[in-house]
C-alpha cells in the first residue's frame, strides 16, 4: 500500500497546481486509459486545467472514455512543438501506469530536460523513478486502484463518469476478474465503483463485445501460427506485417490476442511475437503457473509483472523465438 506520507505530498503538488499534463505508456491500455481520464476528470472538478496526452494511438474500444480526442505525441502534436514549448505553462506532469523512460518514447527525453514537477502513479516492479512524488504500490491489480486510493484519501468526488473509467482500469488489467491479480481488494473497489455508478454489463459490451471485422480476421490468421512446446506447456503465436496488410487491422488490434492460447488447459506459458516495421518483433508475455516472466523480459531489456511482461526482440521470427525457447527451458529445467 501507498504510505500516507507519499499521499499527502501527492495532495501537495496537484494542489499546488494549476495546468496538469496528463500521459502513460506508449500503446495505452484500459487502465492507463481509464485511470488517465478519472484524473483528467477529477482535476477539471477541482477547478485546474488538465490535459491528458497519449505516446501512441488508443484502441478503439477504449475511445468511448474520452468525449474528445485525446492528442497523440507524434500525430497530433509533434515532437518540435513539444521541444519548442508547447507545454511550457502546466506546472505538473502525472505519469500513470509506468515509471520507465522506455515506456515514454520521444515523451521522455522532454522530461529529462524539463524542470516541471513530477507525479508518478504505477504498479509496476520496474521502475527508473521519474516522479518527484511517486505513489507506487506493487500489490495494486491495477494503477486505477493507487487512483481511486487517492481518490478517497483526498475525498475528491467520484462522479458516475469517473467511476466507469476506473472501472474499465480494474477490469481490464485484472482480466474482467480471472487473473491471479483479482484479490478481495479488487473486488471490493469493484463494488465500490459500481455504487458509484459504474455498469459492468455496458462496460464489458464496449470492451469485449466490439470486434472489428479486420480485428476478427486478424485473430483468425493469429490462431493458424499457434506452435506448442515442452509437452504443450508453452504455446507460442506470431503476427507478421504481412497479416496486417491483409486484414487491414492496425498493432493496436493485437491488445489482449495473447490470452487465447490460455484456454488450452497444459499451456503454462504465452508468447506473442507482432512483427515490426524496422523487422524486430514486440514479444508479449504471459503466466497463468509458476513462472516468472518478467525475469525474462528484463533480461532483454523488458519489463512487466510476474504474470505478465513484455519486451522488444531483434528479428528474424526464429532467432526471437529461440530466445524465449532457451529462457522458457531454463526455468522449467529442461
Amino acid at each position: 500500500m501507498v504510505a500516507t506520507d507519499d499521499f499527502k505530498k501527492a495532495v501537495g503538488l496537484i494542489e499546488g497546481a494549476t495546468d496538469v499534463l496528463i500521459t502513460a505508456h506508449t500503446r495505452p491500455d484500459g487502465d492507463a486509459c481509464g485511470s488517465v481520464r478519472a484524473m483528467c476528470d477529477v482535476l477539471r472538478g477541482l477547478g485546474k486545467k488538465a490535459q491528458p496526452i497519449f505516446l501512441s494511438p488508443l484502441a478503439e474500444w477504449y475511445e468511448f472514455l474520452f468525449a474528445e480526442k485525446v492528442p497523440i505525441l507524434g500525430n497530433d502534436i509533434t515532437t518540435e512543438q513539444l521541444h519548442a514549448g508547447r507545454f511550457d505553462d502546466c506546472d505538473l506532469v502525472i505519469i500513470i501506469d509506468t515509471n520507465s523512460y522506455i515506456q515514454l518514447p520521444q515523451f521522455d527525453e522532454w522530461l529529462r530536460k524539463t524542470h516541471k514537477e513530477v507525479l508518478v502513479i504505477d504498479h509496476h516492479i520496474t521502475a527508473d523513478n521519474l516522479g518527484d512524488v511517486e505513489l507506487i504500490d506493487t500489490t495494486a491489480a491495477a494503477a486505477g486502484e493507487i487512483v481511486l486510493d487517492l481518490f478517497k484519501y483526498t475525498g475528491w468526488p467520484i462522479t458516475g463518469e469517473v467511476a466507469e473509467a476506473l472501472f474499465v482500469a480494474l477490469s481490464t488489467d485484472s482480466g474482467w476478474f480471472k487473473f491471479s491479480n483479482a484479490d478481495s481488494r479488487i473486488f471490493r473497489n469493484a463494488a465500490e465503483l459500481i455504487d458509484a455508478g459504474a455498469r459492468p454489463a455496458e462496460i464489458y459490451q464496449k470492451l469485449y463485445l466490439n470486434f472489428s471485422p479486420h480485428r476478427m480476421k486478424l485473430l483468425g490468421r493469429m490462431l493458424q501460427t499457434i506452435d506448442l512446446h515442452f509437452d504443450n506447456r508453452l504455446a507460442m503465436q506470431h503476427i507478421m506485417r504481412s497479416d496486417f496488410d491483409n486484414t487491414g487491422a492496425t498493432g493496436r488490434d493485437t491488445e489482449n490476442l495473447i490470452d487465447e492460447c490460455q484456454r488450452i488447459g497444459s499451456v503454462e506459458v504465452a508468447a506473442l511475437f507482432v512483427e515490426l516495421s524496422d523487422g524486430g518483433f514486440r514479444c508479449s508475455l504471459r503466466s497463468k503457473g509458476g513462472m516468472d516472466v518478467r525475469q525474462i523480459a528484463q533480461k532483454f531489456g523488458g519489463g512487466g509483472h510476474n504474470k505478465a511482461s513484455g519486451v522488444i526482440l531483434p528479428g528474424p521470427l526464429d532467432h526471437a523465438k529461440k530466445l524465449i525457447i532457451d529462457e522458457v527451458a531454463a526455468q522449467l529445467d529442461i
